[in-house]
Parts: C-alpha cells; sequence; structure tokens
C-alpha cells in the first residue's frame, strides 16, 4: 500500500483498514516491551486492534491523513491505551474466580 495514500473517510474498509491494524499490532508489541505489563498474557487478550483502528484512534476532525501520519500518531498514542488494557488486566486479575 502506498504510505502516502490519504485516509480521507469514515469507517475504514479494505487496504487502508488492515494496513493501520498492522501498524496497530506493530506498535502494541513496542509498547508492551516497554511497559512490561504484570499481567501480559491478560492485557494481550483484551487487545484487539480493530477495536482501536474502528473506536478509538480517529478523533473528529483528524482526517484526511496520510497513512505515513496515522502511522506516527499510533506510535505516538496508542501507548495510553495499552496501559489502560493492562489497568483492565490487572484489574480482572485481582478479582476472584467465581
Amino acid at each position: 500500500m502506498d504510505s502516502h495514500a490519504v485516509i480521507a473517510a469514515l469507517p475504514l474498509n479494505g487496504d487502508q483498514r488492515d494496513a493501520l491494524i498492522e501498524i496497530a499490532n506493530r506498535v502494541f508489541e513496542k509498547v508492551i516491551d516497554r511497559i512490561e505489563p504484570e499481567n501480559e498474557s491478560l492485557t494481550r487478550e483484551l487487545w484487539d486492534p480493530g477495536d482501536y483502528i474502528d473506536n478509538h484512534f480517529f478523533q473528529d476532525g483528524m482526517l484526511p491523513m496520510t497513512l505515513d501520519y496515522a502511522d506516527y500518531l499510533i506510535d505516538a498514542f496508542l501507548v495510553h491505551h495499552v496501559i489502560d488494557l493492562a489497568v483492565q488486566a490487572d484489574t480482572q486479575a485481582e478479582q476472584p474466580a467465581t
């Protein structure tokens, strides 16, 4: 896919969505290595790159943007989402089994 391709409208589908999911997965791995969550396996279970791209990444007024710029933004902002997932995993791990 052309990294200078412009994302102009939502919802995404096809090649653009696939490319962003691939980017999000790459960045997720980098963030997991950095933060070393206590409950890594549960944090990984909670990770849904499609949901992140579809429901968390884009904000009003962000479009249009190039795929390169989307890569930059995912790299800059995904850490906060992964930390939230790690906190959620810690909370779930502390709850008694039912």
